[in-house]
């Protein structure tokens, strides 16, 4: 099922389906782009921030540059 990056819940792997909108082309630049696997890790104290794993790198991104990323959730955890 498609669902947006910010509702998978932390440290679910997760596979990207698309990235929509302005500013879609420094999204494919950090890795966010069709297929990439993707783990949410943890959300940022204060709110409005996720830190991801994409390709062996830490990404922090703020909720709405995060809410531009369709995913797909992979089986299992971890």
């Amino acid at each position: 099922m498609w669902k947006n990056i910010t509702e998978v819940p932390v440290e679910q792997n997760c596979f990207v389906c698309g990235v929509q909108g302005e500013g879609k082309l420094r999204l494919f630049d950090l890795g966010f782009f069709r297929g990439s696997r993707v783990l949410p890790l943890y959300e940022c104290a204060g709110g409005g921030t996720r830190v991801y794993r994409v390709k062996d790198t830490l990404i922090a991104l703020r909720n709405k540059d995060a809410e531009m990323i369709s995913v797909e959730e992979a089986e299992g955890n971890g």
